[in-house]
């Protein structure tokens, strides 16, 4: 039988779609709180004044993390739009959904059990406004979401207005999805900016450049050819130190440009009674470069591209407030699926191996995954790229060229300077590590994964060596 002829409410029955992957809906209460979804696009964890970042002012979405939980170990799924808002909507890695780029559609038996449709069936009012990008920029009719407006940042509040002050009959599943601090993109191509300049500034009003600014030890050279082979994204290879520093000015007042925004937003929540109870989970799709390591833009596994700003708020009287998770690691790509069925009682089977976010939310429970795992894929040095975290390591492996791994201790080196794979006295760890990644290439079940990975993470396994 076909798959991709199952209903969303073949889904929720317990029926199963595609390997073995099935849901199961809790019956329907009036007690079950709106879900509220904001997104920004690339903007990296560290860019937020209440991450101590001095040279960025973010007043509403510092609010909204003084009236939750913040979790500061937050991780993209993948560093890449249509990848990870992929992963978002659907539970599941990207190389799964069949999107590992910008262009890529999503496989049929994913996109019919997308997050939408799963909510529309459990019976909720599904909203949508702004930047989809699976990989439509606006979001089609055939994911269960009713299409508020498309990517405007500077129209995105005003358009949601009459569906924010209308009374449903029933729970309010709503995603906000801001474009910015997207643009420093087409900043950094010299382009017109989509919402308009930037006022004239002066390179005394900019920030010094970070302390990881050079290039860490031991880099990869698939990272070198990737900057070399795509000039029209990393087109940062003639920048000047005081160039990069204008960057990173650019760079965090657009993402204060985006803030006035989710603060216009979050005054709406509020006026019209959304906002206390309901419950609302701030990301971004991925991070950006700001200039560590001399890196712009996203695909790179370092910290500044994949570690992604996180905050979930839970119905008033029934979370915390005011508190910052430094411990709980979490792959938003794969937690916000079941996070939101989670309140919405939506239960998932074991196929999905995300957490929900609400024991953190709620204060039950401060720790969430053992490891994290993150993929990439740079199309113009045509190398897939993978990344495991746990606990202070971070383990990096690029399928080709030389200096393929990468060894962080992220407490003593949280710049990434000091690469430890090339370290004997770390080899333990080294391998430790490298085993964590061979259930991912067979979950995955991805042929050059495999083939790359399988010779570090089981060098005992002589059944795989011809002598």
């Amino acid at each position: 039988m076909n798959p991709t002829n199952f209903s969303c409410k073949a889904l929720l029955a317990g029926v199963s779609l595609f390997s073995g992957v099935s849901a199961s809906a809790a019956p329907l209460e009036e007690t079950r709180p709106n879900i509220i979804l904001i997104m920004t696009d690339q903007q990296t964890a560290g860019a937020l004044s209440c991450m101590g970042n001095p040279n960025v002012k973010t007043p509403a979405m510092d609010a909204l993390a003084a009236d939750g939980v913040m979790l500061t170990r937050g991780y993209c799924s993948f560093p890449v739009s249509n990848p990870s808002r992929a992963s978002l909507m659907t539970g599941f890695m990207a190389y799964e959904t069949g999107v590992r780029d910008n262009g890529d559609t999503m496989k049929p038996e994913y996109e019919q059990q997308s997050l939408g449709l799963v909510m529309k069936e459990a019976g909720y009012e599904c909203l949508y406004a702004g930047k989809w990008h699976i990989p439509d920029v606006e979001v089609p009719d055939r994911f269960g979401f009713t299409n508020i407006t498309g990517m405007d940042d500077r129209i995105l509040v005003d358009k949601c207005k009459p569906y924010l002050q209308k009374k449903y009959d029933k729970p309010v599943f709503f995603v906000a999805s801001f474009l910015n601090p997207h643009e420093i993109c087409e900043y950094a191509r010299n382009e017109s900016l989509l919402y308009g300049q930037l006022a004239p500034f002066d390179l005394e009003k900019t920030p010094n450049l970070p302390a990881n600014f050079m290039p860490p030890t031991y880099e990869p050279e698939a990272l070198k050819l990737e900057k070399q082979w795509a000039p029209m994204f990393h087109d940062t290879y003639t920048y000047t130190q005081d160039d990069w520093r204008r960057y990173l000015y650019a760079y965090y007042r657009l993402v204060e440009r985006v803030d006035l925004e989710v603060g216009r937003l979050v005054a709406e929540l509020k006026a019209n009674g959304l906002y206390d109870n309901s419950v609302i989970i701030f990301t971004s799709d991925h991070g950006e470069g700001v200039a560590a390591h001399q890196w712009n833009q996203k695909w790179a596994l370092y910290e500044e591209v994949v570690n992604v700003p996180l905050f979930i708020k839970a119905p008033k009287s029934k979370g915390k407030k005011g508190v910052r998770n430094d411990k709980a690691l979490s792959n938003i790509g794969l937690d916000l699926f079941p996070t939101v069925c989670d309140y919405a009682g939506v239960k998932l089977n074991d196929s999905y191996t995300g957490m929900s976010l609400r024991p953190i939310a709620e204060g039950s429970a401060d720790t969430l995954h053992e490891h994290v795992f993150i993929e990439t894929y740079m199309s113009s040095a045509r190398v897939r790229g993978f990344s495991i975290i746990e606990g202070r390591y971070k383990y990096v492996l690029y399928l080709y060229y030389q200096n393929r791994e990468q060894l962080f201790d992220l407490e003593n080196d949280p710049g990434e300077m000091l690469n430890l794979a090339v370290d004997s006295r770390h080899a333990e760890k080294l391998q430790q590590m490298r085993e964590k990644l061979w259930p991912w290439a067979q979950r995955l079940k991805d042929p050059r994964m495999m083939k790359g990975v399988r010779p570090l993470a089981l060098p005992a396994d002589k059944g795989f060596y011809q002598d």
